[in-house]
């Protein structure tokens, strides 16, 4: 019960976070086949986690975590949308400057076999800025909207208990974004992430650097050095199944061949696999309706 409570704590703090640190410097007309949604609403969410304790891991767990969400789509300031933050600083057809967060879920080392009897993995929270490069987009049509992106996310890292809070270091994570994402009275959609991932010597020693004195017969001394971390693909699907119920499921594959700390003995796989089931219940909604067509 006490790791359900800190894991619901982990969801609410990064929904905290998702208020915006400025408007949007241009508005854009709504589409007159965008999807019809309120301005604002409270919904309340479920999502159930199987995968890796951390990057390249071969002991692997689930996760669970319940939280509320709020959702705002004004024509200035717009953040929360399928529970991601966007806390757009400037705005055009053709580029975009935002703040782009992640989390990630703690690992007991008493449970690791690759990790056992060093200290836990806390949560990881990220925060920083994102450069959005829009490489074309449809706007929606009857057949619904089609765009291609790239993002260039650059975050600081911090790693907590719920009783401290750490620097840990940096990452940086540019991804290829394909977004097909259809109308009509109950909404759906996909999209596929090509993305690589690079980390400084802080955030490589957080997860594969062995100090000496948890060295084993069969964990060596290992000094971990920033650099590559992975390649991988993620592929996210989501149906309103009603007007209040909304499902999404999500499979992310990455390959780690040529990683910087390939020879770490905490990092023993070369290809893992996560899959992601959460659920949106709508719970209340404003009357008036949202202006912009960015859903």
């Amino acid at each position: 019960m006490k790791r359900f409570a800190r894991q619901a704590a982990l969801a609410a703090t990064l929904l905290a976070l998702s208020v915006p640190m400025a408007a949007a410097q241009e508005t854009r007309e709504r589409d007159a086949n965008a999807p019809d949604e309120p301005l604002w609403e409270v919904r309340l969410g479920g999502s159930g986690l199987y995968g890796p304790d951390y990057p390249g891991a071969s002991d692997k767990s689930t996760q669970g975590v319940f939280a509320p969400l709020f959702i705002y789509r004004g024509d200035r300031i717009r953040f929360g949308e399928y529970g991601v933050a966007r806390a757009i600083a400037a705005e055009n057809k053709t580029f975009e400057l935002d703040v782009s967060l992640d989390a990630a879920y703690s690992a007991n080392s008493d449970d690791d076999g690759l990790r056992a009897g060093m200290p836990d993995l806390d949560y990881l929270f990220q925060a920083g800025p994102q450069g959005i490069i829009h490489l074309s987009d449809t706007g929606w049509t009857p057949e619904g909207r089609k765009e291609w992106r790239i993002h260039v996310p650059v975050r600081a890292v911090a790693s907590t208990d719920f009783s401290s809070i750490d620097h840990v270091g940096y990452i940086a994570e540019p991804q290829l974004v394909y977004q097909r994402k259809y109308g009509g009275e109950l909404r759906s959609g996909w999209s596929i992430t090509l993305f690589s991932t690079f980390a400084d010597e802080g955030l490589a020693d957080y997860w594969y650097e062995v100090p000496a004195q948890f060295a084993t017969p069969d964990r060596a001394r290992y000094d971990a050095k920033s650099g590559y971390i992975s390649t991988g693909v993620r592929a996210s699907w989501t149906r309103e199944l009603s007007d209040r119920f909304q499902l999404f499921l999500t499979y992310q594959g990455r390959n780690f061949s040529g990683a910087s700390n390939e020879n770490s003995p905490l990092l023993q796989e070369d290809f893992t696999h996560a899959v992601s089931v959460s659920f949106v219940w709508k719970a209340f909604q404003s009357r008036q309706r949202a202006k912009n067509d960015d859903m």
